[in-house]
C-alpha cells in the first residue's frame, strides 16, 4: 500500500554543513541527516550512511520540528512523495522534485541506515 507524503531537504551551510531529508507522513516526520560530501555522491546513485535524527522528547511534545538546528540553511529541494514500504529495516520512497524523482532505499544498518538514490531513467536533474 502507497501512501502520499512530503519530502524537503535543507543544507546547514555552518559548519559543521550537512543535508537534512525531512519526510512529513502527514501525522508525524521523520529526518534523516547524511554529511555535505555525501548528497553529490547519493545523487549519482552511491550508497551513503545516515543517521536518524530525533527530537528530544521534551522538545517533541512542544512541537518543535525534528531538526533545522540553530544557524544558517537553505531549502535544497523538495517535493511529494510515495511510500512503498515503511517497515525497518526497509524503507522505500518515490521522490518528486526538483533535484530528486527516482526511488530512495533506507536499510537500517548498525546505529544509521545505508541510504541509497536511483534516478529515474527518463527525467534529468534541473541543478537550479
Amino acid at each position: 500500500m502507497t501512501m502520499k507524503t512530503t519530502f524537503i531537504i535543507i543544507q546547514q551551510t555552518e559548519s559543521p554543513p550537512y543535508y537534512d531529508i525531512i519526510i512529513d507522513r502527514g501525522d508525524s516526520a521523520s529526518s534523516f541527516r547524511i554529511a555535505q560530501f555525501d548528497m553529490l555522491a547519493l545523487l549519482d546513485g552511491t550508497e551513503v550512511l545516515s543517521q536518524e535524527v530525533r527530537s528530544p522528547p521534551e522538545l517533541s511534545e512542544r512541537g518543535v520540528p525534528v531538526t533545522c538546528d540553530h544557524g544558517a540553511f537553505r531549502q535544497f529541494d523538495e517535493g511529494s512523495c510515495f511510500i512503498e514500504r515503511w517497515q525497518p529495516p526497509v524503507m522505500i520512497l518515490q521522490l518528486s522534485g526538483r533535484r530528486f524523482l527516482g526511488t530512495l532505499h533506507l536499510l537500517e544498518v548498525g546505529d544509521g541506515y545505508s541510504m541509497r538514490y536511483i534516478r529515474n531513467r527518463s527525467a534529468k536533474p534541473r541543478l537550479t
